[in-house]
């Protein structure tokens, strides 16, 4: 029931920010499934959901994972489409490109309901066009990967970050190396770049040529708010600020408003990096603290897509509107 409250708070956390901007942009109906670690993007208008974990937290099994696939019409829409699902799959992410869908990766458990966990990273990939409603295979990743991201720079896909789960009982392996696509490519085949970081359960956003991938959990378990950038045209990499607040490291979410990166922690704060890339600003709050959601941009806002909220101990079914705040450049920011 609690859950069913959480249209509500967004839309007070809006009102505070941005009442006008708020009351501008209409509801819009409850995800199809309550889930985390799912995969979510914006293409042509509609948003599109794949995917992720339904069960309780840290309960895993092929009940708990689904394989769903969903679009919602962002203007005006009143009710999901059930499009053709897949693998059940949590720990990956969707990207858009040239009007298709793909995503890539993720973690599939292998056990059934009551049985020890038997979790996989797997290695396909896939691209959906809208246009014919189906699926269709692409180059399989060198190796296994969840808890990763997937961007795309230009004609390039690109994975980041990350881990191979290798099933019970074994260890899993670290990804020390990003993963590129060129889709443009007459036979696509990807490739490995290093990569300066080992860490999993982050998220990546793009801005122009650079791909900034955020926070994280080390091989300790440690969390980060570290900053790291990729340029896909030199394939260098740099670092950028450190997230702000406390222990946000685990699973935020990011995404890209009017060429700026932004990005929501689990303190419920939005961060916009500023033109220039050296710092944070505020521009909003959250009216629910998520973890293992999505960011998706709308209008001069962002929506909160799924995600787990540790306060209630669920998965959240809402789609949170908020308004952000305008850049300091042009005198309304914070």
């Amino acid at each position: 029931m609690l859950l069913r409250l959480f249209p509500t708070l967004g839309l007070l956390a809006a009102l505070a920010s941005g009442p006008a901007a708020a009351r501008d942009v209409p509801a819009l109906p409850a995800l199809p499934h309550a889930v985390s670690s799912l995969g979510a993007v914006e293409c042509d208008g509609y948003l599109y959901v794949y995917g992720g974990h339904a069960g309780k937290t840290h309960t895993y099994s092929t009940k708990d994972v689904i394989g769903t696939f969903h679009r919602l019409k962002l203007d005006g829409g009143a009710k999901w489409e059930e499009l053709p699902g897949g693998p059940i799959l949590q720990g990956m992410n969707l990207a858009a490109h040239g009007g298709k869908v793909y995503r890539v990766g993720g973690m599939r458990p292998r056990n059934e309901p009551g049985q020890p966990s038997d979790n996989v990273s797997v290695v396909d990939a896939a691209r959906y066009d809208p246009k014919v409603g189906k699926w269709e295979p692409l180059p399989p990743l060198p190796a296994g990967r969840s808890s990763h991201d997937l961007v795309v720079v230009g004609d390039k896909l690109v994975v980041v970050g990350g881990w191979q789960s290798r099933g019970r009982g074994a260890a899993p392996v670290w990804h020390d190396t990003a993963a590129v696509l060129d889709l443009s490519a007459k036979e696509p085949a990807w490739r490995d770049v290093p990569q300066p970081f080992q860490r999993r359960a982050l998220t990546a956003a793009v801005v122009g040529t650079k791909v900034y991938v955020l926070c994280g959990l080390d091989a300790k378990a440690d969390a980060h708010n570290r900053v790291d950038v990729f340029d896909a045209a030199s394939e260098k990499w740099t670092t950028g600020p450190d997230v702000p607040g406390g222990r946000i490291g685990f699973s935020p979410a990011a995404t890209v408003i009017d060429g700026q990166l932004v990005v929501n922690t689990s303190e419920g704060n939005l961060f916009r990096l500023t033109a220039d890339g050296k710092e944070w600003e505020k521009v909003g709050t959250s009216g629910t603290k998520r973890i293992v959601h999505r960011l998706v941009p709308r209008g001069k806002g962002v929506l909160l897509v799924g995600g787990a909220v540790p306060a209630l101990k669920e998965n959240a079914t809402d789609l949170e509107f908020i308004p952000l705040a305008p850049n300091r450049q042009s005198g309304g920011g914070q």
